[in-house]
């Protein structure tokens, strides 16, 4: 009985020790979440943003949100992306290529592609679950619809994501077969047609839901916020209030907004050295040249773009009002940046319903008259030529690995570690901001090894907050490289030089790979290849051998 009493206090003890034990870790635990003061992180990317759309790139657009927070912090010229949305997508999400990234599928009866992120790499929001941050996404994921890669099921804790490339702005749905569905997923329930509200506008409904889970977020630990926004990237829509207000404001021309826009970033500092407009050679013809309906279509459609990006503007200053009113706006680390190139499809302006130079076929109902523009059952998009003047002094634009293409608008706003007005022109690439956002986070990337169950491979991106916080003078060591493939060609870039192949927009195939110095000549206009041939060989033989 004595020992039987021993045993029962002794176990008793125990069981007091093992509560107080339990009590004082999870006291630990709580006073470590509620001491968690690192920063929050709001990711915005814009969908189709040319390189001079926003008024602190050079743009006329009025962009007040944006405007003040890309001078309280760094602004970047030298931030490559890829050519396209998903390929984009891919890289910032794994830090790696698309090659070996991206599992390829046939493209649905729309025309649109329905590829998958591989598993084998561990992706941003995931990353950012395992350091302790809450992740929240609305806008575009374009990285696969299956079971397992959705963003409910790739570590965004809440999400309301258009799962597809492209979709109407308003209730509609004409891009994907019916067999696909409407293309929205709430928290990882697909979403039947009459799930959105009547009056659904796209970047409206996005900028709800994330208020929502900002505001409904619980103190103690950061977030990380993504808001892929799908404006301004076609079809061009707006809510009839604002729709009409900038009619006859690009009656003059791409030619003339082109000269504009150069003008203005030029002054303002935000393009490279040596940035020029005399060797620039567009492909688009003069406007001089385009019937009188021909520049009416476009001027309308061009107004329409821009007030997509004025709306756009408006739902981000939504989120900062709201960031502001709220105490965060100090401790949230703000990164702003376009996902390529400016857009140059003709869909809708150049023959009223057939899209030109790439895009989804549409159907006969489709109502692409003047009259219609910007509405329900229109889709167009704002043609090559002011697709060029967005992306001057750059060569091309969307769809292609020329400077053009891959050159992305972007800043970094987080007065506390980031110097207000400065313009940073070191080469940063996509696949940069996982290690960045780890590095804010106080954390590192596993590296190649098994990760929630899976096996992953490293990353081939570096961390920019060093630079981006006046800490280091650039980015990358003179050795790396980043190199992108495109239909048989690529291109590859080290340090100062980049070779390239492809053809110029709609010709196809590729050329002998020519060379140029991207600091001597930004805008790709004098090739090297016949005085470095020792350079290029060895440059082509590291993108044959790693990047294609």
């Amino acid at each position: 009985m004595k020992t039987c009493k021993y045993i029962a206090a002794f176990a008793a003890t125990l069981l007091i020790s093992a509560c107080s034990q339990e009590q004082q870790e999870t006291a630990a635990i709580e006073e470590v979440t509620a001491t968690d003061t690192r920063p929050n992180i709001l990711f915005i990317v814009a969908d189709d943003l040319g390189f001079t759309d926003i008024g602190a790139f050079g743009s006329e657009i009025a962009t007040p949100n944006l405007d003040r927070l890309a001078y309280q912090g760094l602004r970047l010229n030298n931030l490559h992306a890829a050519s396209a949305c998903q390929q984009t997508r891919t890289m910032l999400m794994a830090s790696a290529p698309v090659s070996g990234t991206i599992i390829r599928r046939p493209a649905f009866e729309g025309g649109q592609r329905d590829n998958l992120l591989s598993q084998e790499w561990a992706i941003i929001p995931e990353l950012m679950q395992e350091a302790g941050y809450a992740t929240y996404m609305t806008g575009k994921w374009d990285l696969g619809w299956d079971d397992g890669y959705t963003p409910a099921t790739r570590g965004f804790d809440r999400s309301f994501v258009q799962l597809n490339g492209a979709a109407s702005f308003f209730r509609e749905t004409f891009l994907m077969p019916a067999s696909i569905g409407l293309g929205y997923e709430d928290g990882g329930e697909r979403l039947e047609f009459d799930a959105l509200p009547e009056d659904f506008y796209a970047t409206e409904h996005y900028t709800n839901k994330m208020l929502e889970y900002l505001q409904e977020h619980e103190e103690g630990s950061p977030w990380f916020a993504y808001m892929p926004y799908t404006a301004p990237h076609w079809p061009l829509q707006l809510p009839e209030e604002w729709l009409h207000r900038n009619d006859g404001r690009y009656d003059m021309g791409y030619d003339e907004l082109r000269e504009q826009r150069f003008e203005r970033a030029e002054r303002m500092g935000v393009l490279p050295n040596n940035s020029s407009l005399q060797e620039f050679s567009p492909i688009t013809e003069p406007w001089n040249d385009l019937s009188e309906e021909e520049k009416l279509r476009y001027s309308l459609a061009q107004g329409i773009f821009s007030g997509m990006i004025e709306y756009l503007d408006m739902s981000i200053g939504r989120v900062i009002s709201y960031l502001e009113e709220s105490g965060q706006l100090e401790n949230t680390v703000i990164v702003f940046t376009a996902d390529h190139g400016a857009s140059s499809g003709e869909h809708g302006v150049a023959t009223g319903r057939v899209p030109q130079g790439g895009g989804p076929g549409m159907p006969d109902w489709m109502d692409n008259s003047i009259e219609n523009f910007g509405q329900m059952n229109s889709f167009v998009d704002h043609g090559r030529g002011f697709g060029e003047a967005a992306s001057a002094p750059f060569k091309y634009q969307k769809g292609t690995i020329d400077e053009g293409g891959l050159r992305a608008a972007a800043f970094v706003r987080y007065p506390a570690a980031v110097e207000a007005g400065e313009v940073g022109d070191a080469f940063i690439s996509m696949m940069d901001f996982l290690p960045t956002f780890l590095e804010i986070a106080g954390t590192q990337h596993p590296g190649a090894s098994t990760f929630r169950g899976r096996e992953i491979h490293d990353i081939r991106g570096r961390s920019a907050w060093q630079y981006v916080t006046g800490q280091a003078d650039t980015v990358h060591l003179d050795t790396d490289v980043a190199g992108w493939d495109s239909g048989g060609g690529g291109a590859l870039i080290r340090g100062e030089y980049k070779v390239i192949n492809t053809t110029p927009p709609g010709q196809g195939g590729t050329t002998d790979w020519r060379l140029y110095n991207l600091v001597d000549d930004p805008g790709e206009h004098f090739n090297l290849a016949a005085e470095h041939t020792e350079l290029v060989a060895e440059l082509v033989e590291e993108w044959e051998t790693n990047w294609r």
